[in-house]
C-alpha cells in the first residue's frame, strides 16, 4: 500500500487525479453493485395465478394470484415476437442494448429537461431499472431509494444476460386491468397468443405500461391511442419500421376483446379447483374440456331455454364425456354463470332425482341374469308389501299395458315393468350396489330406504356421475372414471357388466319402434344417425333428463329450476331431448359418429311380442312380429296354433291378464284373448243358473214367476218345453209348476240351455 502511495505522489497531479476518479468510477460501477444484494422476489419464479387451459391449449380461466393480479409464468424470448420486443425498447429504453444498466445520456437529458421545465417531465429509468423497482414493491420516493435502484441494476446487469433481463420485464410488468406480463396482456386485451401480434397491436401494448390506470383503453381509448402512435412513429425513427408497415400500423382499427381471466366452462374450472384443486399446482393447468364444444354447448342451452321459457324452464346443465378416455369434454352447470338466478350452481353436480333415466340399469341386469329383449313383462297394476307399507308404482300415464317384451318395456319407459323386474332381480340392492360401482356416489343409504322406487329415480344423482354410468354402457360394460384434467388420465377399464347385455341396452334405446308407443314415431329421440337415448322425468315435473350416447361420446342433459319449481308438463322428451338432439348434431358434424357391430353370438329370428314366443312353421300368419336378435342358447319356445284362437288368429294370454283383457288400457284389442274372459263372454244363460232348484213358498199367489236373464241379452229367443214363457217390456219369465224343466235360449244361431228343478 505505502508503494502504491509512493508511486501515486510521483504521478503529476493533473494525471493523478484522473487516475483516482478512474479508480472511484471502477470501484462504484462494477464492484459496489456487486455488493448490493438483488431483490429476492427478482430471484424466485414469476408470481402467476393458475391458469387453466383447454385441450387445445385454449384458455378458460385466469386466476388471480396472490397479489390480486393475473399473471403468467416467465416469458421467454422465443415466444416474443420481435415486433413486441422493438416497440418496448421504443417505448421504454431504445439504449436497452448498448447500456449497461445505467444509461447516463438519457440521465443527463432528463436532468436537463427537467431543470427546463422546474418540475418532473421526463425520467431516464432503463428497462433493467424498471425491472428492479417492480421486484423491490413500493418505496418512497427519494434519492437514496433511486441510488438504491441504480445499483442493484448494475448488479443485475452484470449476472443476466440482456435477454434473461428483458424477458423478465415482459413477464412482471403491469399493463393495467390486472393483466400482468405481456403473455396475458395479449390475450386480456386481444383474445390472441404472442405469436399473432400486429405490430399495431404490439405498438398498443409496449405503450401501457408507461401508466397504466390513465391510458387504460376500457375507460378511455384516446389517451392508448396516441401513446401507441408515438411508440410507432418511434419506432419508424429507429428504422425498426418501414414507411409502408407504419402507414399500415397508425391505420389499423384495434378491436378489444375485453378479456377479464377468461370464463370459458367456468363450472369445470370450479369443480377442479373445489374437488381437485390438490392434484392441480399453480401454474398451468391442462384440462379435457374441448374449447369449441364446450362454446357450442353453452349457446344451445341458453336458444333452448329460450323457445321454454313460457313453460317455466329457466335453467339446464349438460356434460359431455368421451367414452375412450373418460374425458370430459364439455361441462356447462348452468344457463349463465352471472345470472342473479343461481347461475353460479353447478347443474352438472348438484343431486336432483332422475326418473326413469336409471331403468336401463335394471334392464342390464336382467339381461344378464336371463331374460332377453323379448322376454315378456306383465305390465299389470301391482303392490308389493314393503317396510313402510303397500308400494303400488304406476305408469307415468295411469295405465297398465299388459304383455310387454322387455324391449317394448325399456323403449317405453314403462314404471310397472321397471319395477316387476327389479323385483325379480331381488330388490333395490342389487341396482343400488351396481350404480355405486358404476361411481354414482349420492345413494348412501341402507336399500330399504329406496326400495324397489329405486329403478324409476327415486334417489338423487349427479348429472356428471350418472353420465359417466351411461359412459360405461356405451363401452358395453366397462367402467372407467371421468376426468377434467389432461395430466391426470382416468383409470384403467374394469368390467362390471356383461357386454351383449349392453349391447342390447343401446339396441333397445336406438329403437325408434321400440318406443312409439309412449313417445310416438317422430319425437325429439329419432336423429338421424344410431343414437341410443334414454329420458327421465321426476314426479310432478320438477326434473327432467336425456341421456344418449354412441361408441364415441356420452351426453347428458338436465333440465328444470334450481329452486325446484315444477315445469309446466315439461317432460324430458320436451325440455332436455332437444338439448341433446343438438349437441350430439354438432358432434357429428365434426366426426362422423359410428354404432357397435352387433356380437357373432346373436342370431335373428322372428318373434311375436304378444307372447314373447319365436314365430315358427305352424304359427299363425302374426303380423305383429318383429325381428329380435337372441343368443342361439337361449331362444324362446316356438309357438304353435295352440297358442292363438283359431277362427281369429288372437293370441291367447295367460289368465293373470283376464281384468286387463276387459279394460279400457287394452290398446291390443282385438289381437289378444283370455280363455277366462271368453267363456264369461260366450253366450250362455246367466239366470237361472243350470240344476237350481226352486221351492215354491205356500204363502204367495199360485202364479209365481221366474226372471230369465242371458248374456248378450239383445234379441233373444226363450224356449221350454214344459214351462209358460211370456216376455213383457224388457223383462222374460217363465211361469213355476212342480217338476223337472229344461229352459232354452236362443240368438244368432248359438244356444244355451239350464235345467231346473221345482218342487213344493
Amino acid at each position: 500500500m505505502k508503494a502504491l502511495l509512493s508511486l501515486l505522489r510521483a504521478v503529476p497531479r493533473p494525471l493523478r487525479s484522473l487516475l483516482l476518479a478512474g479508480a472511484f468510477w471502477a470501484l462504484g460501477y462494477h464492484a459496489v453493485p456487486r455488493c448490493v444484494p438483488l431483490p429476492a422476489s427478482l430471484l424466485k419464479p414469476a408470481n402467476s395465478g393458475r391458469v387453466y387451459l383447454a385441450s387445445d391449449g385454449a384458455p378458460l380461466r385466469h386466476l388471480l394470484n396472490e397479489t390480486g393480479q393475473r399473471a403468467s409464468d416467465e416469458v421467454t424470448m422465443a415466444e416474443v415476437p420481435a415486433m413486441l420486443r422493438l416497440a418496448t425498447l421504443a417505448a421504454e429504453d431504445k439504449r436497452f442494448f448498448k447500456h449497461g444498466g445505467i444509461d447516463f445520456l438519457a440521465t443527463a437529458r432528463a436532468v436537463v429537461e427537467n431543470v427546463k421545465s422546474g418540475r418532473v417531465v421526463s425520467g431516464a429509468s432503463t428497462i433493467t431499472q424498471q425491472l428492479v423497482k417492480i421486484s423491490r414493491g413500493p418505496q418512497p420516493r427519494s434519492w437514496r431509494a433511486k441510488v438504491m435502484e441504480a445499483l442493484q441494476a448494475r448488479h443485475l446487469e452484470q449476472v443476466w444476460t440482456k435477454d434473461q433481463i428483458l424477458g423478465a420485464y415482459l413477464t412482471r410488468v403491469s399493463y393495467g386491468n390486472l393483466f400482468t406480463g405481456c403473455r396475458v396482456a395479449s390475450q386480456g386485451y386481444f383474445l390472441k397468443p404472442l405469436r399473432d401480434l400486429t405490430p399495431a397491436e404490439a405498438a398498443f401494448l409496449a405503450g401501457l405500461p408507461q401508466a397504466p390506470g390513465r391510458l387504460n383503453p376500457f375507460r378511455n381509448m384516446a389517451p392508448a391511442i396516441k401513446r401507441q402512435q408515438w411508440v410507432l412513429s418511434r419506432m419508424q425513427q429507429a428504422g425498426w419500421l418501414t414507411d409502408e408497415d407504419y402507414d399500415l400500423a397508425t391505420a389499423e382499427r384495434l378491436r378489444l376483446a375485453g378479456f377479464h381471466g377468461g370464463f370459458i366452462a367456468p363450472h369445470a374450472v370450479g369443480l377442479i379447483e373445489s374437488r381437485l384443486g390438490s392434484d392441480a399446482a399453480d401454474g398451468v393447468v391442462k384440462t379435457t374440456i374441448d374449447s369449441g364444444l364446450q362454446q357450442q354447448v353453452e349457446r344451445v342451452i341458453g336458444r333452448r331455454l329460450e323457445s321454454l321459457r313460457a313453460k317455466h324452464v329457466n335453467h339446464a346443465a349438460v356434460v359431455v364425456i368421451e367414452n375412450a378416455t373418460g374425458a370430459v369434454r364439455a361441462l356447462a352447470g348452468s344457463r349463465d354463470y352471472f345470472a342473479a338466478d343461481g347461475g353460479q350452481i353447478n347443474g352438472a353436480w348438484t343431486p336432483r332425482s332422475p326418473g326413469s333415466a336409471l331403468k336401463p340399469f335394471t334392464y342390464a341386469r336382467a339381461f344378464e341374469r336371463g331374460l332377453t329383449p323379448a322376454s315378456i313383462i306383465p305390465d299389470l297394476p301391482v303392490e308389493f308389501q314393503t317396510s313402510t307399507g303397500l308400494y303400488r308404482p304406476e305408469n307415468y300415464d295411469l295405465k297398465s299395458y299388459g304383455p310387454m317384451t322387455c324391449r317394448q318395456a325399456l323403449g317405453n319407459s314403462l314404471n310397472i315393468s321397471a319395477v316387476r323386474v327389479l323385483q325379480d332381480l331381488g330388490g333395490a340392492k342389487v341396482l343400488q350396489d351396481l350404480l355405486q360401482k358404476l361411481g354414482v356416489s349420492t345413494l348412501t343409504e341402507d336399500a330399504e330406504h329406496y326400495g324397489l322406487g329405486l329403478t324409476i329415480g327415486n334417489a338423487p344423482v349427479r348429472l356428471l356421475e350418472l353420465t359417466n354410468a351411461y359412459a360405461t354402457l356405451a363401452r358395453l360394460g366397462e367402467q372407467r372414471s371421468w376426468t377434467l384434467l389432461a395430466n391426470n388420465p382416468s383409470t384403467d377399464a374394469e368390467r362390471v357388466l356383461d357386454r351383449d347385455a349392453c349391447w342390447w341396452v343401446a339396441d333397445i334405446l336406438s329403437d325408434n319402434q321400440a318406443r312409439v308407443l309412449t313417445f310416438g314415431p317422430r319425437s325429439p329421440l329419432r336423429l338421424p344417425f344410431r343414437v341410443a337415448v334414454k329420458t327421465g322425468t321426476s314426479t310432478n315435473y320438477r326434473d327432467n333428463w336425456t341421456l344418449g350416447y354412441t361408441p364415441e361420446f356420452t351426453v347428458g342433459v338436465w333440465a328444470g329450476n334450481f329452486e325446484g319449481q315444477p315445469m309446466d308438463d315439461v317432460s324430458g322428451v320436451t325440455g332436455a331431448a332437444p338439448i341433446l338432439r343438438d349437441v350430439f348434431h354438432w358432434l357429428h358434424e365434426r366426426q362422423a359418429l359410428t354404432w357397435y357391430e352387433r356380437p357373432t353370438s346373436l342370431v335373428s329370428v322372428r318373434i311375436d311380442p304378444r307372447n314373447g314366443k319365436l314365430v315358427g312353421p305352424q304359427s299363425p300368419v302374426v303380423r305383429q312380429s318383429y325381428s329380435e336378435w337372441l343368443p342361439a342358447s337361449r331362444l324362446p319356445a316356438v309357438a304353435t296354433a295352440a297358442d292363438y284362437e283359431a277362427k281369429s288368429g288372437r293370441a291367447w294370454l295367460p289368465p293373470i291378464y283376464k281384468d286387463w283383457v276387459r279394460s279400457k288400457d287394452n290398446w291390443l284389442a282385438s289381437l289378444v284373448a283370455c280363455a277366462e274372459v271368453e267363456r264369461e263372454t260366450a253366450f250362455h244363460i246367466a239366470q237361472p243358473a243350470d240344476g237350481l232348484i226352486i221351492r215354491l213358498d205356500p204363502d204367495l199367489p199360485k202364479d209365481q214367476r221366474l226372471v230369465l236373464q242371458a248374456v248378450p241379452d239383445d234379441k233373444v229367443a226363450w224356449h221350454s218345453a214344459t214351462l209358460s214363457i211370456q216376455r213383457k217390456g224388457s223383462q222374460t219369465t217363465a211361469l213355476l209348476q212342480p217338476g223337472e224343466h229344461s229352459i232354452e235360449a236362443r240368438r244368432h244361431g248359438e244356444k244355451a240351455r239350464v235345467r231346473i228343478t221345482v218342487t213344493r
